[in-house]
C-alpha cells in the first residue's frame, strides 16, 4: 500500500483562516501528485476498502464499488485539477469517476464515463467535515457528497451519492501511488 501522504499543508497552515484554505491546502497536495504516473488509491475511512470499477471493467457506465487493496491499475485514478474541482481518471479503464445518468438524487449509483467534462464527473475535496487528511468528495453537479450505500464494509459496496452529512461511509482518504 502506498504511504500515507503526509500533512495538508506547512506548518504555517496547518490552522487555516477559512474553509476557502482547508480547500486550497487540500488542491495544491493533490495538485503535487498530478505528476505522478502511479495515480492516487481512493479509499474509504469507514471500510478501509479502495474504490474500483467493478469486475476491472473498462465500460461505460460500469458502476464503482470498493474492494479490497489489489495494487492493480483499475484501483489507481489520475486527478485533474480544473479550478476547486477535480475529475478522476481511472488508471485501468481510462473513464472518469461519476454519477449514473448525471442524476442529482440521493441514492444514485457511482459509474465511470468516458471523460466529457460534465459537471457530474467533477469532484469538491472538502476536508471540513473531518480531522486531519480525510475530506468529504461533493459532487459539482448534484452537490451530494460520494459515499458507500448501506455504510456497507463489504468487498463490493456499491459507491454513491448521498445527502452530506458527516458519516464515516462519506470520509475519504488518498494514498499515493
Amino acid at each position: 500500500m502506498g504511504a500515507l501522504i503526509a500533512g495538508l499543508a506547512s506548518p504555517a497552515a496547518a490552522q487555516p483562516d477559512s474553509p476557502q484554505s482547508d480547500e486550497r491546502a487540500l488542491a495544491r497536495l493533490l495538485a503535487a501528485k498530478l505528476d505522478d504516473a502511479a495515480g492516487i488509491y481512493l479509499v474509504n475511512y469507514n471500510s478501509g476498502r479502495y474504490l474500483q470499477p467493478r469486475r476491472h471493467s473498462t465500460a461505460n457506465a460500469a458502476r464503482v464499488v470498493q474492494w479490497r487493496y489489489t495494487r492493480s491499475k483499475f484501483q489507481r485514478w489520475k486527478p485533474v485539477l480544473d479550478g476547486k474541482y477535480t475529475s478522476f481518471e481511472n488508471l485501468g479503464s481510462h473513464k472518469n469517476l461519476g454519477i449514473n445518468r448525471a442524476s442529482g438524487d440521493a441514492g444514485a449509483n457511482a459509474i465511470q464515463a468516458k471523460p466529457a467534462g460534465d459537471w457530474n464527473q467533477d469532484w469538491l475535496m472538502d476536508p471540513r467535515p473531518y480531522p486531519g487528511e480525510s475530506f468529504a468528495l461533493v459532487n459539482r453537479k448534484s452537490g451530494l457528497c460520494l459515499g458507500i450505500s448501506n455504510a456497507s464494509i463489504a468487498i463490493g459496496g456499491q459507491a454513491a451519492q448521498f445527502r452530506c452529512d458527516g458519516r464515516a461511509n462519506q470520509r475519504w482518504n488518498f494514498y499515493g501511488g
